[in-house]
C-alpha cells in the first residue's frame, strides 16, 4: 500500500530531495576523500540534526560522499536485506557497515545499526571507492524520529494514507473524522530480535517505545506503531485514528510523540469536515448512550496527603451515589480496595514544575519528564489526562498557578478542570477555559472535588458524568477521551443532542439554561426550563450550554460543540 503512496506522490523515504541550503554549507574537502560534519548527519525525515538512535533513518550532507549519478537502495539476492555497499559507499558507525537506502556525491542515507544501542555516542565514518572520510562523532540517544513529508522536506502535508482505501492524504482527499489514517516515519529505539540492520520488514514488528499522536493538539488513538511491510526496518508505520472532535481543514497539525519526545513542529494532514459543502456545520463530541454514569477522578488517600484510608475515600464516594472513582494521590498509583458497587479506575495525580495534572486509566507508576513531555508520555500509555486547579488563588510554591504564558506552551492534553471544589471561592474556572476556547483550543471541561478529608463539605460535590454504554474500563475511558460526558458540581443534564446546527440541552431539574460562545458571551438564555436549543449563526467559533438549578445554584457544565464553516 505504501507503493502505491510513493507512486501518487514525489516522495521516496530512500531519495530525498536535497535541500539547497544544506548543499551549500556542506564542507568542501580535498577532491576524493569524502567530508561532512556532526551537523550534517540529519533525522533523513525531519532533517533534525542531534543524536541518532539504533534503527534510524538519517541523510548525511557532505561532499565526495558517493557517485556523481546517484543510485537508488538494493536488495540482497533472496529480497530480504537492504545491501550495506552501494556504488561504491559504505557508511560505518563505530567501524559497522550500515544499510543504505541511496547514495550520491553529496548525500547518502543510511540506517544507524542496532548495535549503537546503549551507547553514549558513535564514531561515523563515509567510505567511497576505498577512502575513509575523517571520524565524526555523533550523540547516540534512546529515540530520535521524524515524520515523512510529502515534500521531501520535513514539513508541510505528512506521508500519510487514509483507510479504509488507501487514498493518499491530502486537500483533495481528507480523512474522515472517525476513519483510521497511515503515518509514516522513521524511528531510531529498535531493537532485536525481532528486528535486524537492513531486514525489509515482512510481518509486523510492533516498535519498543510507546508512541503517542495528536491531530490538531487533540490526542489520537494509536492501534499500531511499528515496521511497515515491505519496506525497511527504520521505517517506522503508525495507524491512528483520527479524533471525532480533532479540527478540520486541509493542514491540520499532526505530531507524534515517543519516550516524550516530539516530532517535528510544520507536519501536517487533511481532516474532513463534520459536514458536506460551504455551509456551517457542528463539530460534537457527544453520541447516544444508554446511560449516564456519575465519576470522581481528584481524590486523595493517605497514600500520600489524604486523611482517609484508600477503601474508606471509594466508600464515601460509593454511598454518595457514584457509579466509578479514580484515587489520584501524588505520585502514587492505589491498589483497587474491592469496594463493592462502585468502580475503580487507577489514577495518579502528578506537579511537574508544579503544574498539576491528573492521569487516568492507564498510570502504573510515576512518569518521568516535564510538563510536556509527561503529558505525551501518559498519552502513550492510552490515558485521560487533564490539567488540575487552573484558577487556584495566587498559586503557592508547592504548586504554582496553570499561567496563560504556560497554557500557550503546552499541548495534547484532553482536559482542564472547570470546577474544582478544593479552591473555593475560586472553583468556577470558565473565564480562563473560554480563553483557550476562543484560541481554537480544542479541549474538554472536568469537574472534581480533589477532596483530601471526606469530613469536608467540598467532598462529594463535583463530578464528571461520562454517557456510556456499559459501566467497564473501555466505556469509561472511550467516552471521557470521546468528550462524550459534561461536567458537574450538582445539576444533572438528561441529554446533549445535535441536529444540523441546532444544539439541544435536556435537564433532569428546571434552571437556567445559557448557550456560551467565543469570548465567553452568552448568546442565547432560558429561564426554569428543562430543555433549550440553540441555532448556530456561523460566527460562534464554539458553543457550550451552562446549566445553573435550584436555590443552591448548583451548576453543570457541557463541552464545547465546535461551529464549522
Amino acid at each position: 500500500m505504501y507503493a502505491a503512496y510513493m507512486a501518487t506522490t514525489s516522495l521516496m523515504f530512500h531519495r530525498i530531495s536535497i535541500p539547497l541550503a544544506l548543499c551549500l554549507c556542506a564542507a568542501r574537502a580535498a577532491a576524493g576523500v569524502p567530508a561532512f560534519s556532526a551537523a550534517d548527519v540529519v533525522n533523513a525525515a525531519s532533517f533534525a540534526p542531534g543524536a541518532v538512535a539504533p534503527g534510524e533513518i538519517v541523510s548525511i550532507f557532505g561532499a565526495e560522499l558517493g557517485p556523481t549519478e546517484p543510485a537508488g537502495m538494493q536488495l540482497s539476492a533472496d529480497n530480504r536485506y537492504v545491501a550495506t555497499r552501494l556504488a561504491g559507499t559504505r557508511v560505518l558507525f563505530d567501524g559497522i557497515p550500515a544499510p543504505l537506502t541511496y547514495v550520491s556525491s553529496r548525500q547518502v542515507n543510511a540506517v544507524v545499526p542496532l548495535a549503537v544501542k546503549g551507547k553514549s555516542s558513535t564514531r561515523v565514518q563515509v567510505e567511497y571507492l576505498g577512502v575513509l572520510s575523517p571520524v565524526v562523532v555523533v550523540p547516540v540517544s534512546r529515540t530520535s524520529h521524524g515524520v515523512f513529508t510529502s515534500s521531501g522536506k520535513g514539513q508541510g502535508q505528512g506521508a500519510i494514507l487514509n483507510w479504509p482505501g488507501n487514498t493518499v492524504n491530502g486537500a483533495g482527499s481528507p480523512a474522515s473524522r472517525g476513519s483510521w489514517a497511515i503515518v509514516y516515519a522513521t524511528a531510531g529505539g529498535w531493537e532485536g530480535p525481532a528486528a535486524e540492520d537492513g531486514r525489509v520488514a515482512e510481518a509486523a514488528v510492533r516498535f519498543p517505545i510507546a508512541v503517542a499522536a495528536t491531530v490538531g493538539d487533540v490526542p489520537a488513538e494509536v492501534l499500531y506503531a511499528g515496521s511497515a511491510p515491505s519496506l525497511v526496518m527504520g521505517v517506522l508505520q503508525v495507524n491512528l485514528r483520527i479524533p471525532g472532535w480533532a479540527p478540520a481543514g486541509d493542514a491540520v497539525p499532526l505530531v507524534l510523540s515517543i519516550d516524550g519526545v516530539r516530532s517535528q513542529a510544520g507536519v501536517t494532514m487533511a481532516v474532513q469536515r463534520a459536514g458536506p459543502g460551504a455551509g456551517i456545520t457542528l463539530c460534537s463530541p457527544y453520541s447516544v448512550k444508554a446511560n449516564v454514569y456519575k465519576g470522581q477522578m481528584h481524590c486523595h488517600s493517605t497514600n500520600s496527603d489524604g486523611k482517609q484510608a484508600p477503601a474508606d475515600v471509594v466508600r464515601a464516594y460509593k454511598e454518595a451515589g457514584y457509579d466509578f472513582v479514580a484515587l489520584t494521590d501524588h505520585s502514587r498509583v492505589a491498589a483497587d480496595p474491592g469496594v463493592p458497587g462502585i468502580f475503580f479506575l487507577p489514577g495518579m495525580e502528578q506537579g511537574p514544575s508544579g503544574k498539576h495534572l491528573n492521569r487516568i486509566g492507564g498510570a502504573k507508576a510515576a512518569l518521568s519528564g516535564e510538563v510536556q513531555p509527561l503529558i505525551d508520555r501518559a498519552l502513550a500509555e492510552d490515558e485521560f489526562v487533564f490539567l488540575n486547579h487552573p484558577n487556584w488563588p495566587g498559586g503557592y510554591p508547592a504548586n504554582p498557578n496553570w499561567s496563560d504564558a504556560d497554557f500557550a506552551v503546552v499541548r495534547g492534553f484532553h482536559g482542564v478542570e472547570v470546577w474544582n471544589s478544593l479552591v473555593q471561592p475560586n472553583s468556577n474556572a470558565e473565564g480562563r477555559i473560554d480563553d483557550l476556547l476562543s484560541q481554537r483550543r480544542r479541549l474538554l471541561l472536568v469537574a472534581t472535588d480533589d477532596c483530601h478529608d471526606q469530613a469536608n463539605n467540598n467532598c462529594r460535590t463535583g463530578s464528571t458524568r461520562v454517557f456510556a454504554d456499559r459501566l467497564d474500563a473501555s466505556e469509561i475511558l472511550g467516552n471521557l477521551k470521546a468528550g462524550n460526558f459534561y461536567a458537574s458540581n450538582g445539576a444533572e443534564i438528561s441529554s446533549i443532542a445535535v441536529a444540523d446546527r441546532t444544539i439541544t440541552v435536556r435537564t433532569v431539574q428546571p434552571g437556567a439554561i445559557e448557550f456560551i460562545a467565543a469570548g465567553g458571551r452568552v448568546v442565547q438564555s432560558a429561564s426554569g426550563a428543562t430543555s433549550a436549543s440553540f441555532t448556530a449563526a456561523g460566527d460562534e467559533i464554539y458553543v457550550r450550554a451552562r446549566v445553573t438549578c435550584g436555590a443552591d445554584k448548583k451548576m453543570a457544565w457541557t463541552n464545547p460543540i465546535w461551529v464549522e464553516r
